[in-house]
């Protein structure tokens, strides 16, 4: 506050010629090299020149009441002097003007200040309730039967066990897979495996971080696609309605059952559900499928603050961004096909879906 007035005071004796040479030259100097100074000088200066426009007012207001008052009307002299006595309570000096805009601004900038840090902490706050359920693959040992298949299969991951691992689902016949953005940020590599174990490497061809969500396309010659058994329901799930998951929070493919708990997702989000349904690290870009066998969602994360709380983001989304996907990387509109697995026991639907759901691997 001290200093923002001993500030001011300069820039009245820097526009009022009060400086001696020297002093201006060094004034002139700190305008060009600090921008903030320069523009408080121009709306200082801005200032000054409304305040004399409203004094030459005054003058010629003072001149006309003058006029007025030489004139021999009882009632012109009367209305001048009350005119006159206005202007007076309305008259405050310059400098005490200039203070008191000061001392609003500093308050204004007060003001902001914290309110961005109160944001900036309930920013924090809630994301720290929110968590990614991507796994680091480099403390977790791999199982025996990976270790085999590896050994045993011309088509597989580097022999390392990569930093990241998720889960992504075929939304093609012809090599795409869906995932989530925080599993592949920053890869320099992806690999997905099948549940046979063979490896096939993966580039990203589309993402959304908004929704985090990410669009891979298998990148191998000796990849053979095949028509998906599943299709893609987009319509919103009523509340308690039965959704069940495949994903990888371990070296082979997990089943998770539970139900639609809330028609939005992490903080009132309106693309996503809250479901009520185990997750653990691993199970990101998991499919989430109604009773049916239709995909209604893919899972994101969970809620910290509580267990068995997930989120997914609906599969109308996902519908809209693979047709929001550019003409030269569009996916085959496989998933608007017949459901094939509508009517099977759940046994039956998860046998035929494991063929569809991959285990991904990112190196850095």
């Amino acid at each position: 506050m001290k200093d923002d007035m001993i500030l001011l005071h300069e820039i009245e004796r820097y526009l009022e010629g009060e400086m001696s040479e020297a002093e201006r030259i060094a004034f002139d100097e700190l305008r060009r090299t600090n921008p903030i100074i320069d523009q408080q000088v121009a709306e200082h200066q801005l200032l000054l020149q409304q305040l004399e426009q409203f004094g030459n007012r005054k003058n010629l207001q003072a001149k006309m009441d003058a006029i007025h008052n030489n004139l021999d009307i009882p009632q012109l002299r009367n209305q001048a002097q009350a005119e006159n006595q206005l202007a007076k309570r309305l008259t405050i000096r310059r400098r005490t003007i200039t203070n008191l805009a000061a001392a609003a601004c500093i308050a204004l900038v007060t003001s902001l200040s914290t309110i961005a840090v109160m944001q900036h902490e309930a920013k924090k706050k809630s994301t720290a309730q929110y968590e990614d359920v991507r796994r680091v693959l480099n403390n977790i040992q791999r199982s025996q039967n990976v270790l085999i298949n590896d050994f045993n299969n011309k088509r597989r991951a580097p022999a390392n066990p990569g930093t990241y691992g998720g889960t992504g689902f075929a939304v093609s016949g012809n090599g795409y897979i869906v995932t989530n953005c925080h599993v592949v940020a920053g890869a320099d590599s992806v690999y997905v495996l099948n549940n046979k174990g063979e490896a096939y490497k993966a580039v990203s061809v589309f993402e959304d971080i908004s929704s985090d969500l990410a669009i891979l396309k298998i990148a191998d010659s000796s990849f053979k696609g095949q028509p998906l058994p599943y299709s893609l329901k987009s319509q919103n799930l009523k509340l308690g309605e039965e959704v069940f998951t495949l994903g990888f929070p371990r070296d082979e493919v997990v089943y998770g059952k539970g139900y639609i708990s809330a028609k939005t997702g992490f903080n009132g989000d309106t693309t996503a559900y809250q479901v009520s349904i185990p997750v653990n690290p691993g199970n990101s870009g998991a499919p989430l499928l109604d009773s049916k066998g239709e995909v209604v969602g893919i899972v994101t994360g969970k809620q910290t603050t509580s267990d068995g709380i997930a989120f997914a983001v609906k599969s109308a989304h996902l519908k809209h961004l693979l047709d929001e996907m550019p003409k030269d990387k569009q996916v085959r509109k496989d998933l608007s096909h017949k459901n094939h697995l509508e009517g099977l026991n759940r046994v039956d639907q998860i046998k035929k879906l494991e063929e569809f759901v991959y285990m991904i691997k990112v190196y850095n």
